[in-house]
């Protein structure tokens, strides 16, 4: 089953990138709630645009390369991909860098607040 210790990653961080990589995975769901973005395919690839624009993430750029391309060939609307890849760069630009943040540790603490602190937009569409 799945229990708190086998969800740690218990790879030693011995510089800077493999700090970046622990953080986007241990915050990766809180960066969705705050973020606004749902765990749909569009949701997914508009998180990994903020990521991108927060980290240079070359992980991101595959993932949405991926979500692209899958629609294509899927023969489905780009719009609503688009519209979050879009969204989710430009607000990652705008927000502080949100791995550097101790989210984990403030659970009791409002979104609105995390928000605030974050540069991250209240109203989320």
């Amino acid at each position: 089953g799945i229990t708190p210790e086998t969800l740690i990653d218990p790879a030693p961080i011995t510089n800077d990138q493999d700090f970046i990589v622990h953080r986007l995975k241990e915050t990766h769901d809180i960066v969705h709630v705050l973020t606004g973005f749902g765990v749909d395919g569009v949701g997914e690839i508009g998180l990994q645009a903020f990521n991108l624009a927060q980290n240079r993430s070359p992980l991101a750029v595959l993932l949405i390369f991926g979500g692209m391309l899958k629609t294509l060939q899927d023969d489905q609307p780009l719009e609503a991909l688009l519209h979050a890849i879009s969204r989710g760069f430009e607000m990652g630009l705008k927000a502080e860098c949100v791995v550097g943040y101790k989210l984990e540790d403030g659970w009791q603490r409002p979104l609105s607040e995390w928000r605030a602190e974050l540069k991250l937009p209240q109203a989320l569409a």
